[in-house]
């Protein structure tokens, strides 16, 4: 049931992490917000959600921590079964750099992208694929399974 769903933003941004939570929420969903990582990690350890929502970019040096943030969540065994949409603008500001699951696979286990600003129909759309897909690709990263 939607009333049960658990979803985690892991962004740095509040507008954005603001405006994210404000369209889970009409969908039903229960959303828990983190300003970094660090804080991400465990809010997730916490509150086991279905699907986290995680930023690349941190701070005001823009250190790519969001990275760093998926890889943990792959090696935490009680974690890596959660998907992960990356926000991204690094596809709007640099257009031919272009971040997606099936070419970034082997370095980047997230399951779906989404451009920054996040429109609120992608968004949800993506988010309930997850849902209906309820276990990461990524799971047994890096020894995938197909």
């Amino acid at each position: 049931m939607d009333s049960e769903v658990r979803i985690l933003v892991v962004e740095d941004d509040p507008d954005a992490a603001e405006a994210m939570k404000v369209t889970l929420e009409a969908q039903g969903w229960k959303v828990d917000t983190a300003i970094d990582p660090e804080k991400g990690l465990e809010k997730a350890r916490k509150s086991k959600p279905q699907v986290i929502i995680l930023d690349v970019m941190f701070g005001a040096r823009e250190q790519t921590k969001g990275f760093d943030y998926a890889v943990k969540i792959r090696q935490d065994r009680e974690l890596a079964s959660i998907p992960i949409l990356m926000v991204t603008a690094v596809n709007v500001r640099h257009p031919g750099f272009g971040f997606c699951p099936e070419s970034d696979e082997e370095y980047l286990p997230v399951d779906d992208f989404v451009d920054k600003p996040a429109q609120p129909r992608e968004l949800t759309e993506k988010v309930r694929r997850l849902l209906a897909q309820k276990t990461s690709n990524w799971k047994n990263w890096p020894e995938r399974s197909e």
